[in-house]
């Protein structure tokens, strides 16, 4: 018995017995996401291989049956979960070979908000492994939503697609799942973080992506090869900003190329690079294909049509997308009977085609014009057959239990997918990957990185306590009491929660997509972003007080000098701790809002709105109503608020008479806007930070007041941090509509 290699393609008999699953503990760990972290037992019994189930999620199978328990004869094939398989030999067992990704689409058709994008009809469009292959067409014809589809981002309302070994991606939430960790689908926009090199940002990628797959030596010859294959060698050390159009989108199908998809999927590759970098990009294409990766990508460009295995040319009939022509690119002009591809895309674009839905069985694959003459069979055309033998008329859909058809319940129409037009079906979550060390730790060096080589994020977060602390003294020479000196600091403190993180979620959202869709766990994520924002938090309210220490004092009339340096609650590194648990709650205020926002401009047009209350609810009708006007009214401890609800309960040793006698000045009734604004005053993390700073005394009350406020100020915190959980998962599952997934 002994521990094998993660994936082994092997299990010897004298391995056994083993017990496999996910987690990196079992014998023979299987990092595909339906296998459960324990989810089963291998083991020899009197001479005989026995497979047990362990409880798993999504099962355990022999010779495609299910079981909780069986008997294992030479030659039975054993499947743990929906994907990986492994025969029983007289030697042990061995890893069966996935099939190779092709493509299977069929009756598909694509909606949004019950619009029609592209319609196939009952069309089938076939694609084997390990091709190059075009979609091609005028804009507005669906290819970019086309290709969103087959990347398992937006569900077809009709038809199915088989991809590989998948009958139906859509079938369950395990089968999309599946589907979309052995892809790589790269946008229009180049996704690569500007401020790591080229280097780092392969060899994040490649901790992320390859992580539970391959040894760090591993990941690092990977690198290597990635930055050789894809010509980005001498610019290994270049932060990714500096980069030509060119090398920048090498580097983003470079970074989805470590992982070794089994099915690239680009969006205009092409787009606004030079003849060159074209050419050298469509080559990288290529070879691709010949090493078995099946590729496919949207393009206008027909300089480069010839590199092409196989194209699907789509045109515009009725408003909607629909197949024009499929098969061999060197065939497009004579089957459209054009001199030239401009005049083939105004047929496309002006709907003077038959689309292939329509078209007889039996003849030339020809996409036929509807104006003039019906063309005959042009020179070199292929007979009808396959796709990928140059075909461009379909087979027709194939019957229910013929080889490679999905069961009829899979053929069925499927339900369209309510909602917006942000439509996207929801990204699944691995229920036991919430927390992911490896992806904390890379997201938490890339959230760093990123800030300190933004050289006016650099200033900014060095700068902001000196300059904040400076002028806050400068304000002090006459303040009269010294409230004013604990409350500015809370306002402080909140404020570089908020503005320090405000941007992050929303300028972050297209490489969080990416990674997301490559296994990242949320929780991993998110907790990468505190984990850098908090120590950020530490080191500048450390600098901040430290200064407001030695420069208020200078400032101070000698009247209260002694009371400031006395009167801080704990000490200062009492008040030091106060203000990071305030800080923490502008920070996870501002993530919240950087979550639901869609560009960083919006997120900065809140800010105002988040730290204006934390100042105008506090001088507003909560204070005593003998107090002068030009002194700051401070907030009521949240005990008081809870024992004296309606009451303007005194500070400082003022004492409220028994509820038999009259009230005081100091004890009137609260009206009915103080009221307002008292309650809305307990949901700002400003009210328990500055009363736990200022630490006041209330007669009728004890000494250890400040815990209200303390457990008040721990109850905001947790509660956003709760609310930004539950809003991040929500929110997740549209941002790859808005960002061109």
């Amino acid at each position: 018995m002994g521990k094998l290699a993660p994936n082994a393609k092997q299990v010897p008999r004298w391995a056994l017995p083993i017990v496999v699953g996910r987690a990196s503990e079992m014998d023979l760990q299987l990092t595909e996401p339906t296998v459960s972290r324990r989810h089963a037992r291998i083991e020899l019994q009197g001479g005989q291989l026995w497979v047990q189930d362990l409880e798993s999620r999504f099962g355990t199978f022999v010779n495609g049956q299910q079981v909780r328990r069986r008997r294992l004869s030479v030659g039975d094939q054993v499947r743990f979960g929906k994907v990986v398989s492994y025969r029983v030999t007289e030697q042990g067992l061995e890893q069966v070979e996935e099939q190779p990704t092709g493509l299977r689409l069929h009756g598909l058709e694509i909606a949004v908000q019950d619009r029609v994008l592209v319609s196939f009809g009952d069309w089938q469009w076939e694609v084997p492994a390990g091709r190059f292959v075009g979609i091609l067409g005028p804009s507005g014809a669906g290819k970019t939503m086309l290709l969103r589809t087959i990347a398992g981002l937006h569900r077809p309302s009709r038809g199915w697609i088989a991809c590989g070994a998948l009958d139906n991606i859509w079938e369950s939430e395990e089968q999309i799942e599946t589907h979309r960790r052995q892809l790589a689908y790269i946008p229009q926009q180049d996704v690569v973080y500007d401020l790591l090199t080229v280097r780092e940002n392969l060899e994040c990628t490649a901790q992320l992506r390859l992580g539970q797959r391959m040894t760090p030596e591993q990941q690092q010859k990977r690198v290597e090869e990635a930055l050789e294959f894809f010509g980005l060698k001498e610019h290994a050390d270049k932060l990714a900003r500096v980069l030509s159009g060119g090398q920048r989108k090498r580097l983003s199908v470079a970074m989805e190329w470590l992982r070794e998809p089994k099915l690239l999927l680009l969006d205009e590759p092409t787009a606004g690079l030079d003849p060159a970098n074209e050419a050298r990009l469509m080559e990288n294409f290529k070879q691709l294909a010949r090493r078995g990766t099946t590729v496919l990508c949207t393009t206008h460009l027909m300089n480069h049509i010839y590199l092409l295995d196989e194209v699907l040319v789509l045109g515009v009939q009725q408003q909607r997308g629909v197949p024009a022509y499929a098969g061999d690119p060197e065939q497009v002009l004579p089957s459209f009977q054009c001199p030239n591809f401009a005049d083939v895309y105004e047929k496309l674009e002006h709907g003077r085609f038959q689309a292939l839905s329509e078209q007889q069985t039996g003849g030339y694959p020809a996409a036929v014009a509807t104006v003039g003459p019906q063309p005959s069979a042009a020179p070199g055309l292929k007979p009808v057959g396959a796709v990928g033998a140059g075909a461009a008329v379909p087979a027709g859909p194939k019957p229910v239990g013929s080889p490679g058809a999905p069961p009829a319940r899979q053929s069925e129409p499927l339900t369209p997918t309510p909602g917006t037009g942000r439509s996207l079906h929801k990204l699944a979550i691995p229920p036991e990957k919430q927390i992911d060390p490896v992806g904390l730790k890379v997201a938490a060096q890339r959230t760093w990185l990123s800030l300190w080589r933004d050289r006016w994020m650099r200033w900014m977060l060095l700068g902001q306590p000196v300059i904040l602390s400076g002028v806050l003294a400068l304000t002090q020479f006459s303040p009269g009491k010294i409230f004013g000196i604990f409350f500015f600091t809370t306002v402080v403190a909140c404020w570089l929660g908020m503005n320090n993180s405000i941007r992050d979620l929303v300028r972050d959202r297209r490489g969080y997509i990416r990674d997301r869709l490559g296994g990242l766990a949320p929780g991993s994520y998110l907790l990468a972003k505190g984990f850098v924002y908090g120590l950020v938090g530490i080191c500048q309210l450390a600098v901040f007080l430290l200064l407001v220490r030695i420069l208020v004092p200078l400032v101070l009339p000698a009247s209260l000098c002694d009371e400031f340096l006395e009167r801080s609650f704990g000490g200062w590194l009492g008040w030091w701790g106060a203000l990071w648990m305030v800080y923490l709650g502008g920070l996870t205020v501002s993530l919240i809002v950087s979550t639901l926002v869609d560009t960083e401009e919006a997120a900065v047009a809140w800010l105002p709105i988040l730290i204006l209350p934390q100042i105008l609810l506090s001088a507003t009708g909560t204070g005593c109503a003998g107090l002068e006007y030009t002194d700051p009214r401070p907030f009521r401890p949240v005990v008081v608020s809870l024992r004296y609800p309606t009451v303007a309960a005194p500070f400082l040793g003022q004492g409220i008479k028994g509820s038999s006698g009259s009230q005081s000045q100091q004890g009137e009734k609260l009206s009915a806007m103080a009221l307002l604004v008292d309650g809305l005053s307990l949901f700002l993390v400003c009210r328990p930070g500055v009363l736990l700073v200022e630490h006041p005394h209330v007669a009728d009350f004890g000494r250890f007041l400040w815990v209200g406020d303390l457990c008040h100020l721990g109850l905001l915190i947790l509660g956003g941090m709760l609310g930004l959980w539950q809003i991040f998962l929500r929110q997740e599952r549209y941002w790859p509509s808005l960002i061109g997934y």
